[in-house]
């Protein structure tokens, strides 16, 4: 989208298809459909004051929240936390006087652009400056990137997407009619076609299809198209045409001489053409068609230098034909020769292309004689220049295989144009506009499929989403497949779908003729070097998506520098991808070629040498990244058989937490692959030594999954202190998503093995999982007897670390039994020794618990300065988890000092970050949290609600002391209206407390004393 100079944070909106936020730092994550609809109300008033009310329709519809002005307060606040981690200062844009603004500077929002380009064109058109209106109308349309707020639904933003729909497809009747104007109705007949297809009530376009066919020679079909329309109107809306469509019906009957086609813009003769025929089911590349011409000098502006442009993309992803189109559309402006030559960078049946017998070809072509032509290269290239010194020529050279090669045939004229082709990114070409291409966006592909195969046989466009899916975009491929289905009447887009899903069959099946991918992508890999080969072989057996130089160098045991080097080279060819600096990763057709051809090309045991020294790599460093997460932790011991020679520096914490980011997927990908391949070693200790890790990100369903298979994996291997490991982190996984009872099995058989194996310290931190379970299940004694075990193993092995998380937890026991004097204590003391052991997670951690201590004793302002520092802790370790629960504490915090709506505000982010976790056990107890703060604000109703939704989740993970809380805050609730409902859930609180043995029994306990008085 074009931005005008300027200085500050620039952001570029996108409404015209997906709905998209750009900054300097990438696209920003948009979380969820709600922040998608919040930002696109916003964006569809830029610059204006939008009312709560008219966001709360759109983000919610008929259903919002009970909470809903904090509900909408906390997505505005993480909308401007998302604009402001992809541009700095750009979520303070987002302001509220009367209702939300969003501040959008010129041509920052795609909506607009097109507009200004739209007006731009019509006042071209009203000055009779038909070029001009005509580059301004393509321009705007060219911001158009498929339906547009794609990412909402609901009733608002179908209603403004149908009304931006039909302003685009006036934009479209109205280029069309400047387009005709200027003589270009051959060209615009497969267009209108297609529009009218799409549009079959639309007279205009109905109308402006029955002149192009008329000045295009074409008179019997435009008197068809005609009858065409009528036969529409007739049957859809019992009609006849207007009186324009048939008067214009009638003039076409006649010949009318003034309907006849304007002559063209240029009506000089090329002195010579060889341009391929363009293609007429060409689809999509708008934007890579207005960077090209935007290249241009002014059409009426001397040209101060020669103009080339370098395309370049991976194999099949269409590049001859966007030159070609390209060339086409150009032919006006380079009226004294189009010349076209393949240089064979890429062929199998030719060599690459000396310069000098190109030279040759192209001499001969602008008229020049042999016996004129020169022997040596340099002569050969100045007479080249010499013969378009006076030429407004165009020359493709398609296909290049090195910029040495395409020197000595760039011209030295200003006035001409060089587009150069090449599966190589020809950087080091001076001068030259580099254009990389990349695969079909989505709504292209599906045209594409559906213009080459048919409408009526591509059918639902779902099905089809599938196949291009599965050709990945990729143009080649995708008119393979939907040639494959035209010419096959049997067939159906379902089978085509099966037949490309069977693995490595799909390269095979994307064949037709003498056109096929995996010949394409053979080519590619047959001009690679030795070393090339053997490194892009190896990369297609790699587990997951993406890999750096490190996994690279470790799979294909290369020096660190080495790999990165072939790394850049793979990418400059367009065999590897580069989607953020640093990383890499294939095309999906290209990884199951590469996969294929390892599999031809190396033995069984190399690729699994290869694979294993991938999996030492994960395991080595994944070990390495999650010390600094658990300080003053005995680290799991690994077994790596071959020790990476290079690894990232992850010493530190916010280091070590980039890295496992980054590698998260991978190292779970591996966790599968090894389990899938007998790799029985590396399918425990992966979830392993990750654990951590998951439970800080919330990654619990992975963990879960990686966990039951690390189990069998250690069960396989017959290794008792991996069976306990795996067992004992299984049950933290557990307990996170609620599943209590199965939490405590695994750790009571853990601490059997651990036992067995005489594993003090596994004992220990196994002790005090049990009793975290015992606690969470109301049985309180339990809980301090395995505490108090817990900590005497502790001591005895002096694991001054595991005594600190001992007595912390010792002091949540206190705290809920209201010894608050003795938590403080605890908590104090642990607190201590983790800012010793410089241990955050576990500092974040007591820190939020005092929170609680302090306001249980009314000391509300050092209550609110714990969790303040309790959150910043958190935050900054990027602790998911633990966020969600100092968030809602510090609720509770800002309940007792009476700031109710601040409090509301801080329960529902936690509930949004808890929820997206997937721990019903914390969301139970966020949830009483929130009721108790709406019952202390007075708004009974919610907090009834939030009440009943927190006993739901209590007694669905079998959390005794939550469903105590809910059924107190209900009873008190209902008192006045309903005081036997209050006495029953009063009763079932009260037998639950004095079973628990907490102080609150006596509370509960007068409450019915005189409700009964």
């Amino acid at each position: 989208m074009p931005r005008r100079a300027r200085q500050g944070a620039v952001v570029e909106f996108r409404i015209l298809g997906p709905v998209e936020a750009w900054g300097s730092a990438g696209q920003a994550r948009l979380a969820g459909a709600k922040q998608v609809a919040l930002l696109s109300t916003l964006l569809l008033h830029a610059n204006q004051v939008v009312s709560v009310d008219r966001l709360v329709d759109a983000v919610w519809a008929d259903e919002p929240p009970v909470t809903v002005t904090a509900a909408l307060q906390t997505y505005v606040f993480r909308l401007r936390r998302t604009l402001s981690a992809v541009e700095p200062d750009a979520g303070l844009r987002l302001t509220f006087t009367s209702g939300y603004r969003l501040r959008v500077e010129p041509d920052e929002l795609d909506l607009e652009a097109f507009r200004a380009h739209v007006d731009n064109g019509r006042a071209a058109l009203a000055a009779g400056r038909l070029d001009e209106a005509s580059k301004e109308l393509h321009t705007g349309l060219s911001l158009w990137r498929g339906t547009p707020l794609t990412g909402t639904s609901g009733r608002y933003f179908e209603a403004q997407a149908a009304r931006l729909a039909e302003e685009r497809l006036s934009a479209v009747e109205e280029r069309v009619e400047v387009d005709l104007a200027r003589g270009r109705a051959a060209e615009l007949v497969p267009e209108l076609h297609d529009l009218t297809s799409a549009n079959p009530l639309r007279e205009r376009l109905r109308g402006q299809l029955m002149v192009a066919l008329f000045r295009a020679g074409r008179q019997a079909e435009a008197l068809q198209a005609f009858q065409d329309a009528r036969a529409v109107l007739v049957e859809e809306l019992g009609v006849d045409p207007g009186p324009e469509l048939a008067e214009l019906h009638q003039r076409i009957l006649r010949g009318d001489a003034e309907l006849a086609a304007p002559p063209p813009p240029s009506t000089r003769a090329a002195a010579r053409n060889d341009l391929p025929g363009d293609i007429i089911d060409f689809t999509g590349r708008e934007p890579e068609m207005t960077r090209l011409l935007a290249a241009l000098p002014a059409k009426d502006s001397p040209a101060s230098a020669v103009v080339i442009e370098a395309i370049d993309g991976m194999a099949g992803v269409g590049k001859t034909t966007l030159a070609v189109h390209a060339a086409h559309h150009l032919t006006d402006r380079y009226p004294d020769a189009q010349l076209f030559i393949d240089l064979h960078g890429h062929t199998t049946e030719h060599e690459a292309t000396d310069p000098a017998a190109a030279l040759d070809t192209l001499l001969r072509a602008l008229g020049v004689a042999g016996d004129q032509i020169p022997d040596e290269l340099d002569q050969r290239a100045a007479l080249w220049r010499a013969q378009l010194a006076d030429r407004r020529a165009l020359v493709v050279l398609d296909n290049a295989a090195s910029a040495t090669q395409v020197r000595p045939l760039l011209p030295g004229n200003p006035a001409c144009l060089t587009l150069i082709t090449s599966r190589r990114r020809l950087s080091d070409l001076d001068a030259a506009r580099i254009l990389s291409i990349d695969p079909l966006p989505v709504a292209d592909a599906v045209t594409l499929f559906a213009r080459i195969a048919g409408a009526d046989r591509a059918g639902d466009s779902a099905a089809v989403r599938e196949v291009v899916e599965l050709c990945g975009f990729l143009p080649l491929a995708i008119r393979i497949a939907a040639a494959r289905l035209r010419t096959r009447p049997a067939w159906t887009v379902a089978h085509l779908t099966g037949r490309l899903h069977e693995g490595q069959r799909r390269l095979s099946e994307l064949t037709i003729g003498d056109r096929s991918v995996a010949a394409t992508f053979a080519l590619s890999y047959q001009h690679l070097s030795p070393d090339q080969q053997r490194l892009f072989r190896l990369l297609g057996l790699a587990p997951g998506a993406e890999f750096d130089a490190y996994a690279a160098a470790a799979l294909a045991d290369l020096d660190l520098d080495d790999a990165d080097q072939l790394l850049e080279e793979l990418v400059d060819i367009h065999l590897l991808q580069q989607p953020t600096p640093g990383r890499y990763r294939f095309h999906d057709l290209l990884r199951q070629h590469a996969a294929a051809t390892a599999l031809a090309a190396d033995s069984e045991q190399d690729r699994r040498t290869a694979v294993v020294r991938l999996l030492d790599y994960y395991l080595h460093a994944a070990s390495l990244a999650t010390r600094p997460l658990n300080p003053g932790a005995t680290p799991p011991a690994v077994d790596v058989r071959c020790p990476p020679a290079h690894t990232p520096d992850v010493a530190e914490y916010g280091a070590a937490m980039r890295w496992l980011d980054s590698e998260h997927a991978n190292i779970t990908a591996s966790i599968a692959y090894a389990a899938d391949h007998g790799l029985h070693a590396h399918t425990w200790q992966l979830p392993q030594v990750a654990g951590n890790f998951f439970l800080i990100r919330g990654h619990l369903q992975e963990w879960i999954g990686s966990g039951r298979l690390a189990l069998t994996a250690a069960r396989t291997l017959g290794d008792a202190h991996a069976e306990a490991d795996t067992l004992k982190h299984l049950g933290v996984a557990h307990w996170q998503v609620g599943r209590y009872e199965l939490a405590e099995q695994n750790y009571r058989e853990a601490l059997v093995l651990y036992r067995q194996l005489g594993d003090r310290e596994g004992e220990a931190s196994t002790l005090n999982n049990l009793a975290l379970i015992n606690r969470l299940q109301g049985r309180y004694a339990e809980a301090l007897e395995h505490f108090l075990l817990s900590h005497e193993v502790s001591r005895e092995i002096g694991d001054r670390r595991g005594e600190a998380v001992v007595l912390a937890n010792l002091g949540t026991v206190h705290y809920r039994l209201g010894r608050y004097d003795q938590a403080l204590d605890d908590l104090i003391r642990s607190l201590a020794v983790m800012r010793e052991l410089a241990h955050r997670r576990g500092e974040g951690h007591v820190l939020n618990d005092l929170g609680n201590v302090y306001r249980a004793l009314g000391r509300h302002d050092e209550a609110f300065e714990h969790v303040e520092r309790a959150l910043a802790v958190r935050r900054d370790l990027g602790d998911r988890w633990g966020e969600a629960t100092t968030l809602t504490n510090l609720g509770n915090v800002l309940r007792g000092q009476g700031r109710f709506e601040e409090a509301v505000a801080r329960h529902d982010e936690a509930l949004a970050l808890i929820r997206e976790i997937g721990d019903p056990g914390a969301e139970g107890e966020m949830r009483n949290d929130l009721a108790d703060t709406h019952r202390a604000a007075g708004d009974a109703d919610r907090a009834l609600g939030g009440y009943r939704a927190a006993l739901t989740l209590a007694e669905q993970v079998k959390d005794r002391y939550q469903q105590a809380r809910a059924h107190e805050g209900i009873g008190r609730l209902l008192r006045e209206r309903d005081p036997a409902q209050a006495r029953q859930h009063w009763q079932l609180a009260l037998e639950i407390l004095t079973e628990l043995g907490f102080p609150q029994a006596d509370e509960v306990r007068a409450e019915l004393d005189e409700l009964d008085n």
